[in-house]
């Protein structure tokens, strides 16, 4: 989905390309937790962005042995993940693009991950098959964030499909991640702040009931615009409103909470 200014999609410096992909590091300075890791991903149509580093971070409070995402792209999340959480035993990615499928499925094995993570290419609207209801402990996403007829049309049907509900819609995907989730466990996704009512109906609507609330702010001094939200299936609790996450402290300088997240250090 598309993210803030100096994302990883466009500020990979010292990226090396090569024929219809490259590795990507996010903006410098800190490579930190991108330092050792390949990520490649198509040269066209989309390419991640920071809303995905910032939801491993947030999501990895919460994460099991099993995890599953949904919409993968190239598997930035579950990589993530897989180096920051130890105990991550199966990770599980969903893509309906096949060329995003085929970009996750060479990183899990170019990062020697390939006996803990996998990618399935499948709509998750449907059944996958060899995805159990009910068996994992953390379901995951970064989904599409503009509603059909929101916004300007992107050309690029790849790009068009990441960003707009064409193929998923928010009800598609908590009836998804209450399919998959097993009692107590997690839901995370990133979202614009401003569907936050929409994401706890939906979730009231699922038997998720609200875990944890971020608000993300570009600045310190601009509303926010993005919200990281995480619910637990089955739970009964007050939601906790974690402290704002600022991403810049000015123009082209990141946070330290950033910062720190992008350098992999856990709080």
């Amino acid at each position: 989905m598309t993210g803030f200014p100096d994302r990883p999609e466009g500020s990979g410096g010292g990226g090396k390309r090569g024929s219809g992909r490259s590795r990507t590091v996010p903006g410098s300075p800190p490579p930190g937790i991108f330092s050792s890791l390949i990520v490649r991903q198509p040269r066209e149509g989309y390419r991640f962005s920071i809303d995905s580093v910032l939801l491993a971070d947030f999501a990895a409070d919460y994460c099991g042995e099993r995890v599953l995402d949904l919409g993968t792209g190239a598997g930035v999340i579950l990589l993530l993940l897989a180096g920051i959480r130890g105990d991550l035993r199966e990770g599980v990615g969903v893509e309906i693009q096949e060329e995003l499928w085929r970009a996750a499925a060479e990183n899990i094995g170019e990062n020697g991950l390939s006996g803990r993570l996998s990618a399935r290419l499948g709509d998750f609207r449907e059944k996958i098959p060899g995805l159990r209801a009910g068996s994992f402990h953390l379901v995951v996403s970064n989904p599409p964030f503009r509603r059909i007829g929101e916004g300007r049309r992107n050309p690029d049907r790849r790009k068009e499909i990441a960003r707009h509900e064409i193929a998923c819609t928010f009800p598609d995907l908590f009836a998804a991640a209450r399919r998959y989730l097993a009692p107590r466990g997690a839901f995370a996704m990133v979202s614009p702040a401003a569907r936050i009512p929409e994401i706890l109906a939906l979730a009231a609507a699922s038997g998720l009931a609200p875990a944890a609330l971020r608000l993300v702010h570009p600045f310190a001094d601009a509303p926010s615009n993005r919200v990281l939200f995480a619910g637990i299936r089955g739970a009964s609790r007050d939601p906790v409103f974690l402290p704002p996450l600022v991403v810049y402290a000015e123009p082209g300088r990141y946070h330290p909470e950033t910062e720190r997240i992008l350098a992999g250090r856990r709080p």
